[in-house]
């Protein structure tokens, strides 16, 4: 697959008929043509990559990875809707589209517009999607000179490989082209192609197409170089912002108190869960060594789907290698391009990552503001609408008002999705979650959750109220079909701590008031931690780098917190989260805070 990125001096120049040229040229030998707008402002009739696919007369895929209905610029339009925008969001939105052989892709407005509030603009949105060539459109009108020359010293700055499209937007005095064309020569601007006005082609296309078929010149060793070079840079630029994350070997010692891990009931090393294990091992063997479609799928996995269905009180499931892989399978492809998604703005990125793949129009809420999700569910205009939340949240451990939002399931009538990730065990009669606490348990129509987490195994499953779209995301979803299933040994280990958890649940009034405890610990002391009473307690720091110091000289007091930085989390917001377990205790709270006091007084 062969990426191109179109981009330019400024708005209303031609770029979407530049890029209807580009698709028309190289539709000509039957390639797989796909047209991608990064993001669309201003809620048009018709959008950008339609309409090139209409001007281009080709066939071609269309797609559009962000919407903002504010006739502005990108990251301005998403601030009016209160979304969130980035480099990271279109890059994944993207890597998400299948496959084809040549990918067209149009920015908005200029190429040194931002796109993100780190400064970032479509020159790195270019580098990051690695595209071959970035077209630089220029008005053919006065200016046109000084515009080409300062856009195409700025791509060579910033190691693009880019050439100018000199484009007649609108009609242009003959002098005036003229002049343009040989003030372009020989001023080290790479002008590739010369549209004139109402053509649908360049002038000498055959030139044009054969320039876009040639492979761009360097050798292996230089892409190899470069390659490299832009890893180095890019994660320099981490480094500096306290972003670069690392992996560690950590210690299981007595001496450490781990707060950042999810084993919320300490079952990870209990006796019955290991013996679970150790007899599944020499049982069923190691390995599923298979697709579930295959032969992966065994007894263990049968028997603990049924147990899991039997504690939600849901008919049918799958279970899966990962939680990523269920959020992003599931999601993937239950929406379909025509419906729409709310999605809380706090979602997990493995929900993101399916929805944006799905087609399915994506639309994010305020965190846990129902009212919000109220007036979208009222402006839906009878389409299928799909809403996605979490129980408990990974980053703030809060979670939404779960009886509200059931009410307005039955206003409203939506598909509801919830991952109970972070809920299992702590909440609910037998330990089944949140819904269950709430009592809405039989408004879910699919409830997500892990393995890996409560239940001190690994993977995750996805429980059905109709059996139907059970069967339809086993049929289509790839993270199902082409995975080898999770082991049986996990299973196994799964289902012996679900016995733990149920029979550890009388606990939980316990264990809940021990969280509020040490959030208002926390605050008495100073320190910005939300009130509630789940396992996940954050404290904001703020500065990514302030937030590291403060997680290493914990560490250095064996307590182990788990440090969450941008892009995880909004800018200024970074945080480090705690992780409370049923055998954390007084002292341990103690401990933990006079180690943040000591490191603050010195700091």
């Amino acid at each position: 697959m062969r990426t191109l990125f179109v981009t330019g001096t400024d708005t209303g120049i031609g770029k979407t008929q530049v890029t209807a040229a580009l698709a028309r040229l190289l539709a000509v030998n039957g390639a797989r043509i796909q047209i991608v707008k990064a993001v669309e402002t201003g809620n048009p009739a018709q959008g950008d990559a339609a309409r090139a696919r209409e001007m281009a007369g080709a066939e071609a895929e269309v797609f559009t990875l962000a919407s903002f209905a504010a006739p502005l610029a990108p990251l301005a339009a998403a601030e009016a809707e209160n979304k969130n925008f980035s480099l990271e969001a279109m890059t994944v939105a993207i890597q998400a589209l299948p496959a084809c052989d040549w990918r067209i892709v149009e920015g908005a407005g200029g190429v040194a517009v931002p796109v993100d509030a780190d400064g970032r603009d479509w020159a790195d949105f270019a580098s990051a999607i690695r595209a071959e060539r970035v077209v630089l459109v220029v008005a053919d009108k006065l200016g046109a000179i000084n515009q080409g020359r300062l856009a195409c010293a700025y791509a060579e700055q910033r190691g693009l490989n880019a050439g100018m499209w000199l484009n007649a937007a609108a009609p242009v005095d003959a002098l005036v082209a003229a002049s343009n064309r040989s003030g372009l020569v020989g001023e080290n601007v790479q002008l590739w192609a010369v549209q004139a006005y109402g053509q649908v082609l360049p002038e000498t296309p055959e030139a044009v197409l054969k320039l876009l078929l040639e492979s761009p010149a360097s050798a292996p060793e230089a892409v190899s170089s470069s390659v490299g070079k832009r890893c180095r840079e890019a994660l320099a630029m981490r480094e500096k912002r306290g972003l670069r994350r690392r992996l560690r070997v950590f210690s299981e010692s007595a001496d450490i108190l781990n707060l950042a891990d999810n084993d919320y009931l300490d079952l990870a090393h209990d006796p019955e869960v290991a013996a679970a294990v150790a007899r599944a091992a020499r049982e069923r063997g190691t390995s599923a060594a298979a697709s579930p479609l295959i032969t992966g799928w065994r007894e263990p996995h049968e028997r603990l789907l049924s147990e899991l269905c039997a504690w939600h009180g849901l008919p049918c499931g799958l279970l899966w290698t990962s939680g990523y892989a269920a959020n992003a399978g599931l999601l993937g492809v239950l929406p379909i391009r025509g419906d729409l998604v709310l999605a809380d703005r706090f979602v997990h990125h493995s929900m993101i990552a399916g929805l944006l793949r799905s087609g399915a129009r994506l639309q994010r809420y305020r965190h846990l503001d129902l009212n919000q999700l109220e007036q979208m569910l009222a402006g839906a205009d009878g389409r299928t609408v799909f809403v996605v939340t979490e129980s408990v949240f990974s980053m703030d451990g809060d979670y939404p008002d779960m009886r509200r939002m059931a009410e307005l399931k039955r206003r409203h009538d939506f598909f509801w999705v919830v991952d109970e990730a972070h809920g299992l065990g702590w909440y609910g009669a037998e330990g089944a979650g949140l819904a269950r606490a709430s009592g809405v348990a039989s408004e879910v129509d699919v409830l997500v959750g892990t393995l890996g987490k409560t239940l001190a195994s690994g993977g995750a499953y996805t429980l059905f109220r109709d059996e139907a779209v059970r069967d339809h995301v086993m049929n289509m979803a790839g993270e199902f079909i082409y995975s080898t299933a999770m082991t049986p040994t996990a299973a196994a280990g799964a289902s012996a701590a679900l016995a733990r958890v149920i029979s550890l649940s009388i606990n939980q009034g316990a264990w809940q008031e021990m969280s509020r405890n040490f959030r208002r610990q926390l605050q008495d002391n100073g320190w910005d931690a939300l009130a509630g009473d789940s396992p996940v307690v954050p404290v904001r720091i703020g500065e990514a780098t302030r937030m590291l110091a403060l997680a290493d000289a914990l560490r250095e007091a064996g307590i182990l917190a788990a440090a969450v930085r941008p892009p995880t989390v909004p800018e200024g917001t970074s945080r480090l989260r705690f992780s409370l377990k049923r055998t954390f205790m007084p002292g341990d709270a103690e401990r933990v805070i006079a180690a943040m006091d000591a490191w603050r007084r010195n700091a």
